[in-house]
């Protein structure tokens, strides 16, 4: 029994649209989308009319009629979409990891080539279900170099073409959500592992280099979420096995976005 109100709305609004389409048909005006709504919904038994934006829930007094493209707007604000997010190698080099992630991320997230490489000249895209438009990217080369790019908009431009794998030296962004930071290796080897831990964790965070190795200069932009007091140990170790490392305890990667690893000697290694 609860269900035959809603029939008959339906049926209501269903022939109170087909009659109004004929009858301005036969004027020759053709009615318009917010004319059928208006007459559609004065046909539908007032508790059963759905509430939308601009017109007040049953109920409630007028207050206008219904904005039909703000509605529309409304109802589409936060549905995903298709998103290509793809890569054109035009430097003479491979490259071992390729991460992206939205602005607001506090993660790189995983290595999208996995155990592939993006080979010069060689073309790349990942299509994803996602609400944004606007990620992220870090990719970094077997030479050893990141290539950055930030804020991308891949629903403009759904492929970047990698044309040199230098890091940019330009300002990392304030974002009030995420902290991006850069380790930079100054010291006289290569970095093999780079670990970022929150100060008092029991455990050090996982490997963020994977394959990758810093050669000496090189830099590696990372990104935390902001909260807390925002200190991390920034463990590097110049072995594979992790065995020869030094600690720059308690850097504040909020404030300091940009932390220098010295040379051994310097730091007791």
């Amino acid at each position: 029994m609860a269900r035959t109100p809603r029939i008959a709305a339906a049926f209501v609004l269903a022939t109170g649209v087909l009659g109004a389409f004929a009858a301005q048909a036969q004027q020759g005006v053709p009615p318009s989308v917010q004319q059928e709504i208006d007459r559609a919904l004065s046909r539908v038994p007032e508790a059963h009319r759905p509430a939308m934006p601009g017109r007040p829930a049953a109920g409630q007094p007028q207050a206008g009629t219904p904005d039909v493209d703000s509605f529309i707007r409304s109802a589409g604000a936060n549905a995903s979409r298709r998103v290509s997010i793809g890569f054109e190698n035009k430097t003479p080099y491979k490259a071992l990891v390729i991460q992206f992630a939205p602005v607001g991320s506090g993660a790189w997230g995983e290595n999208r080539l996995r155990r592939e490489t993006l080979n010069p000249r060689a073309i790349m895209s990942w299509p994803i279900n996602s609400s944004e438009c606007r990620f992220d990217v870090r990719i970094t080369f077997a030479l050893g170099n990141e290539f950055v790019r930030l804020d991308h908009d891949f629903c403009a431009q759904d492929r970047i073409e990698v044309t040199s794998p230098e890091p940019s030296a330009a300002p990392l962004p304030a974002r009030s959500g995420v902290a991006l930071f850069r380790v930079v290796n100054r010291s006289n080897e290569k970095i093999a592992v780079l670990r970022v831990t929150p100060v008092g964790a029991a455990r050090p965070q996982p490997d963020l280099l994977g394959i990758w190795m810093m050669e000496h200069g090189d830099t590696y932009t990372g990104r935390v979420a902001r909260g807390g007091n925002c200190l991390y140990d920034v463990r590097v170790g110049f072995d594979p096995e992790d065995t020869q490392s030094v600690t720059l305890a308690r850097q504040n990667l909020c404030e300091t976005p940009e932390v220098v690893v010295p040379a051994r000697r310097a730091a007791g290694g």
